[in-house]
């Protein structure tokens, strides 16, 4: 698919270990709904995650353009900063504010509160309780 311009993108923020099916397909249906392309920013050491396989092949087949990219960090300040500073992307996708902190530097900030686009939450009931 060619867009004139930049074209509206969802950024999705996956986590190692909390890879959902929830997650993924909620992006994906924003990418639907928003006529958006998808980014995909996975935090992992080394390779995707095998969980991850399934979703990148219905991505291609489905013909919706991507792009993945692995990190081996990522803190909310990074996701913030990254999206505030491309008005291409429409919306950042994540599995839960909880869990982040971990890698952030002061885990008393809220970054999330300087978003400007939405962010969306999308882990699975069972997920959000633990």
């Amino acid at each position: 698919m060619t867009h004139p311009g930049k074209q509206r993108t969802v950024l999705l923020a996956v986590r190692e270990g909390h890879v959902d099916s929830r997650l993924l397909t909620s992006a994906l249906a924003l990418c639907r709904r928003l006529d958006a392309d998808l980014e995909i920013q996975v935090i992992a050491t080394g390779e995707t995650p095998p969980e991850m396989e399934s979703f990148l092949n219905s991505l291609r087949e489905a013909g919706l353009p991507f792009s993945l990219e692995l990190k081996p960090s990522l803190r909310r300040r990074d996701l913030v900063d990254y999206a505030n500073a491309h008005e291409h992307i429409a919306a950042v996708v994540i599995d839960s504010r909880e869990g982040w902190e971990a890698l952030a530097q002061d885990r008393t900030s809220d970054p999330w509160k300087r978003l400007e686009c939405p962010l969306v939450t999308a882990a699975s009931h069972e997920k959000k309780q633990h």
